[in-house]
């Protein structure tokens, strides 16, 4: 009987006529039993590419029109509900039983990530960036830096006699924990949203031929336009330069490479022994090691899903997922079995329970998870 009800509720949710008590249902009953004796409404591979283009309907829908701030703030209000998450193996799932991930993590609670950084100053003082402190920040000669009730801090030049008599740069850096994101307004009024584990150094002001900062994590950069002053960023072992344009870059040590991914404009990317040229819809790679740099065309909306408050795995394998999870939930991983060839896809709220989230990939049957303090147990088969 249990078959027989997934089948039709699968049915269901592929043609759209499912309702939210049904995807209730659907789920309770996956956790129950096992589908490797279920017969599919329709060809493995076709349910698998059907149940996924319906979760990434959804999930554009309920993009449309995202403001980072404002959206922000509803999943805050709903830090337990998730959203809507697909995934799909190279194996057909068999789901094993769900462990007692919710239970383990009452006892230690693991919270997603929240709007938090700390702002290093030239002189080595350090504030931190929260909720609770507003209005100005410091005084960087020419530059006062403010922080508004919405938590983003600003750069902004005083007065045209004051900055005569105020020459000297300072250099800043921002940086989030795991656990963290900030967004942060630039001297030039170019805008940023760093991601978890992340750090931007930039100049109290840009003077000079161009502006440059250095990041390492992950940001999303909409870059003021001013022409006779490029833009440049380096990241690890890559240079970026733009004259104004929307942008993201990955830059984390434990990815295989450094990914920027173009929204709008132009970007030029240079290597050690390369440079190219990327168009909006594109993503340029600089590997780690060979530092040659592979383009492909890429969905961009997944590439900043992070900065509009969802995960988006785009066949992923389990490690890229894990890493995600584990910078913004500020956990540690461990892996035993065998990893290779796990891949994942599907989208999810930011704010989702950690359990809840691990139940969902435990549905895969690929891995089962275990919650211990703040590390993460992922046993692969």
């Amino acid at each position: 009987m249990d078959k027989r009800r997934i089948n039709q509720l699968l049915k269901k949710y592929i043609e759209g006529s499912i309702n939210d008590e049904e995807k209730q249902d659907l789920l309770a009953l996956y956790r129950r039993i096992t589908l490797k004796d279920g017969e599919y409404p329709d060809d493995r591979e076709s349910v698998s590419d059907r149940i996924l283009q319906r979760l990434n309907k959804e999930i554009q829908y309920k993009k449309r029109g995202a403001v980072f701030s404002k959206r922000w703030g509803i999943f805050a209000a709903a830090a337990s509900v998730i959203i809507v998450f697909g995934i799909y193996t190279i194996t057909r799932p068999v789901v094993a039983p769900i462990i007692s991930a919710r239970k383990s993590a009452e006892k230690q609670p693991i919270l997603p990530g929240t709007n938090i950084a700390v702002l290093t100053l030239g002189n080595g003082k350090k504030i931190l960036l929260n909720g609770a402190n507003t209005g100005t920040l410091a005084i960087q000669g020419s530059t006062v830096i403010t922080k508004n009730a919405a938590g983003q801090i600003s750069y902004h030049v005083v007065d045209d006699h004051i900055v005569s008599n105020n020459k000297k740069i300072t250099f800043n850096t921002i940086t989030t924990p795991m656990g963290g994101q900030f967004r942060v307004t630039l001297p030039d009024g170019s805008n940023v949203w760093l991601n978890a584990a992340s750090s931007l150094t930039y100049p109290s002001v840009f003077e000079g031929p161009e502006r440059h900062v250095e990041l390492h994590g992950e940001a999303y950069f909409e870059i003021f336009k001013n022409k006779n002053m490029p833009f440049t960023v380096a990241a690890d072992n890559t240079n970026i330069k733009v004259l104004g344009t929307h942008f993201n870059v990955m830059a984390y040590d434990n990815e295989p490479s450094v990914n920027t991914t173009l929204l709008e404009g132009s970007v030029a990317l240079t290597s050690k022994y390369m440079h190219v040229t990327i168009v909006p819809g594109q993503q340029a790679a600089v590997y780690r090691g060979d530092n040659n740099i592979g383009l492909k065309d890429v969905d961009v909306e997944n590439e900043v899903a992070w900065k509009n408050g969802y995960f988006s795995f785009e066949k992923e394998n389990i490690q890229t997922v894990m890493n995600k999870i584990s910078r913004w939930y500020n956990v540690e991983i461990e892996y035993r079995g065998n990893i290779t060839n796990k891949i994942l896809g599907g989208t999810v709220s930011r704010t989702a329970n950690i359990a809840e989230l691990l139940n969902y990939l435990e549905l895969t049957g690929i891995a089962k998870f275990q919650i211990e303090g703040r590390r993460i147990i992922i046993i692969c088969k």
